[in-house]
């Protein structure tokens, strides 16, 4: 990796995201080192990790963790995680750019409920793997990921189902309430 520095407009990218989110959504916004440790597992931190949680308990949350790569890991929902850039290495020609383009999409896919995931667990307790999957969705396309856990581990994150699906709801948007010079309200 020759030029990790081309990945620095992610921060200020996901800072307006985050922005945009905190005022058009129902949400409430918490900034802090200690907020998901497994987010920012094995990251150097550039600054505060920021989570948008929806009040409606039904829309997935998103968490973000600045890394001083520079780059970030966005945890989707409740366990579903991604990093941007996805590797960094001159051999995969990541941009920012595009990486912008594919994190957009996936908090799009978000905000409007186009995103589940699911934990499926062996079918004989403590023997075997589980299994997580995440799907995002629009009119335009999908994108889905899997990944094998450990059996325990998909256990206690089902809390003990032998499968549990988390289809998300899309967020509540604010509604602004402005007075015209007549008196009368406009939501």
């Amino acid at each position: 990796m020759t030029d990790a520095e081309r990945f620095r407009p992610l921060h200020p990218a996901m800072l307006e995201i985050i922005g945009r989110l905190d005022s058009d959504f129902e949400v409430e916004r918490t900034e802090g080192y200690g907020l998901d440790e497994e987010l920012k597992r094995d990251l150097s931190l550039a600054g505060p990790c920021v989570r948008l949680s929806p009040r409606d308990t039904h829309a997935a949350p998103i968490a973000v963790a600045f890394s001083a790569f520079p780059g970030l890991h966005v945890r989707f929902g409740r366990w579903h995680t991604e990093p941007f850039p996805v590797c960094g290495c001159d051999a995969c020609d990541e941009s920012a750019k595009d990486q912008i383009e594919r994190l957009t999409k996936l908090v799009d896919e978000v905000i409007t409920g186009g995103f589940c995931e699911t934990i499926e667990n062996p079918l004989i307790p403590f023997i075997g793997h589980g299994w997580t999957t995440a799907k995002f969705w629009s009119p335009v396309g999908s994108y889905s990921s899997g990944s094998r856990l450990d059996g325990l581990r998909a256990r206690e994150m089902s809390g003990g189902r032998l499968r549990l699906d988390l289809d998300w709801k899309p967020w509540s948007r604010r509604y602004i309430h402005r007075v015209h010079l007549f008196g009368r309200h406009d939501v």
